[in-house]
């Protein structure tokens, strides 16, 4: 903090004038000096020892890791590497990223590392019957499986049928000793088959529990059990219960239910108004008995009004028990359609199938079908309102990415919307977001398949190995796997949307979503052949998601500057021909 002396500045005297502090500061200049030196001169013997064509070796004595720890080795290697000859630039990134692929977790299809999480979840459903448990239940299956979390169902019901119980009438289900005596011991064998299903996963899953558990005296019979579980000697995995109870007093939707039911194993070839007599009568035994979900119970519960009217929750803190909660807040039954579209075709695309989201302007093709998407969504968005009887003000929400092919494939919707004279002319709710941006190619972006192939062949043979959970190495790098975490938000924006819905992305996104709504196996997303040229329209039900395919631009029609062509005619095949095929 004080100037140096005089004696320090001038060569002429030597340092003995300098007080002990100053002392000490040239001291540890010197030995850091002297540090550097060392280094430097160790750093270059170990560059020497080591040549380019060893990466290798020099990545492992210098302790490097993946590129997502970012070690110095591997951003020397990555730099000097834009200064060698194309052929061993492309052999040394070849082996950053087989290196990369060995080290880095890829496999997300575990759940037991989501965000940490080792917990285990029961799903106890609650409510009268035809109140919608078997709808919710089959939400939250087809959305957990598709987050990545393994689950299961435990039907009471069925249990009963596969014992032989088939067709019990009203009389089963009454509040008489033998008959709840009956039907305790059957819950009671349903929860150890699902506690020996849950000993047998190794991380975060959720079994659901699907019966009626009406009273208070049921579903303490749960929470004691559940409780004994986590408590088992030797167990490092919690075991949580959470309640999820479905009311629902709209008359219309019970007397849809109702109708439904009589489509069960229990009705099978009787008399319909036989069927729904006997089924009215076991509701109101049910009825007799029923006890509301209430906080006097201190337990985690989830509480759903009529699908989506009203939702109330309580104790829901846990990271699985939240993610539910936080879902089945989102759900309803309202009519609705979700289209889904693949962007136009761009010129990047035509030239060279190109690994990313960089794909350029559209072509006259693309432009062409951009203008028929526009077209369809406006007839067919009229189409239903009519249908449903909805008013004919409702806007259409659009959904894309942000790279330039979705702007250029929603701008013939938006452009029609504005100058249209009908009720329909508002303007279509346009958002964008990244996170429906193609699968990131990291280091591998906007190169072509080709090119990948030939210059990185060890890399193309590990992700055809594994399509679902390769990563592209380099920063950004995605697996369709991480496609599908950063799609939840979308996700849940498309449950809780109650008008019609289009989205226009890339191939990698719209399987990740068409998976989703169809219930489609994950290890079959990538594989999914999902056509170009043409509308996927999805109607959620009850019973799942009803698809239908619009095609708008034939794979043989010819589109070029001056518009569409008609398609070359077709070759009739010999029989011969056909009985050979």
């Amino acid at each position: 903090s004080e100037p140096w002396p005089a004696s320090f500045v001038h060569h002429s005297r030597g340092p003995s004038s300098m007080t002990t502090p100053q002392l000490k500061t040239l001291g540890l200049a010197a030995a850091a000096g002297a540090a550097f030196c060392c280094a430097w001169r160790a750093t270059r013997r170990l560059l020497e020892a080591h040549p380019d064509d060893d990466l290798d070796g020099l990545e492992s004595t210098l302790g490097g890791h993946s590129f997502y720890e970012v070690a110095p080795s591997s951003l020397a290697a990555r730099h000097a590497s834009r200064s060698m000859s194309r052929d061993a630039s492309n052999s040394q990134l070849e082996q950053l990223a087989l290196q990369q692929l060995a080290t880095a977790a890829t496999d997300f299809g575990d759940a037991g590392s989501t965000l940490g999480t080792r917990n285990k979840l029961v799903v106890a459903m609650v409510g009268l019957p035809a109140r919608g448990k078997s709808y919710l239940v089959k939400m939250l299956v087809r959305y957990l499986s598709w987050v990545g979390f393994p689950v299961k169902i435990f039907n009471v019901g069925e249990l009963r049928r596969r014992r032989g119980q088939a067709g019990a009438t009203a009389e089963y289900f009454g509040n008489d000793a033998a008959a709840v005596a009956t039907r305790e011991g059957l819950a009671l064998a349903c929860q150890e088959e699902m506690y020996d299903w849950l000993r047998a996963q190794r991380g975060a899953c959720v079994a659901i529990f699907d019966a009626t558990n009406t009273t208070r005296a049921r579903r303490k019979i749960l929470a004691e059990r559940c409780a004994a579980e986590s408590a088992r000697e030797g167990k490092h995995n919690d075991v949580s219960l959470v309640f999820v109870e479905s009311i629902c007093d709209d008359p219309a939707v019970l007397r849809r239910n109702y109708e439904m039911k009589l489509g069960n194993a229990d009705y099978k070839g009787k008399d319909p108004a036989t069927a729904m007599k006997d089924f009215v009568a076991r509701v109101r035994q049910y009825e007799a008995v029923y006890e509301p979900v209430e906080d006097a119970e201190e337990c985690s519960y989830v509480k759903l009004v009529n699908v989506g009217d009203k939702v109330i929750t309580r104790r829901c803190g846990g990271y699985l028990t939240s993610q539910l909660s936080f879902y089945l807040g989102n759900v309803h039954i309202a009519p609705r359609r979700i289209w889904l579209a693949l962007h136009g075709e761009s010129q990047l695309q035509k030239e060279s199938k190109k690994v990313g989201a960089s794909t350029g302007g559209l072509t006259p093709r693309g432009k062409e079908f951009a203008t028929r998407l526009a077209a369809f969504v406006k007839t067919a968005h009229a189409s239903f309102l009519r249908a449903e009887g909805l008013a004919d003000d409702a806007v259409v929400v659009v959904l894309t990415g942000n790279a330039q092919v979705h702007a250029a494939t929603v701008r013939p919707l938006v452009e029609a919307a504005r100058h249209a004279p009908d009720p329909l002319a508002r303007d279509p709710r346009v958002s964008t977001s990244s996170l429906l941006n193609e699968l990131c190619g990291g280091d591998f972006d906007g190169l072509s398949v080709a090119e990948i192939q030939e210059r990185y062949p060890a890399v193309w043979h590990r992700r055809m190995a594994d399509k679902l959970r390769f990563r592209y190495p380099g920063a950004g790098g995605e697996s369709y796997l991480d496609v599908i975490n950063r799609l939840r938000p979308i996700l849940i924006e498309l449950e809780r949307q109650r008008r019609s819905v289009l989205l226009v992305t890339h191939l990698a996104v719209q399987r990740c979503l068409y998976s989703y709504f169809t219930g489609t196996d994950a290890e079959a997303i990538p594989y999914l052949p999902l056509p170009s040229g043409a509308v996927l329209e999805l109607t959620p039900t009850p019973h799942g998601t009803q698809v239908q395919t619009h095609v708008l631009l034939r794979d043989d029609e010819r589109v070029d500057d001056a518009g569409p062509s008609p398609p070359p005619p077709r070759r009739i095949p010999s029989v011969p021909e056909r009985a050979t095929a």
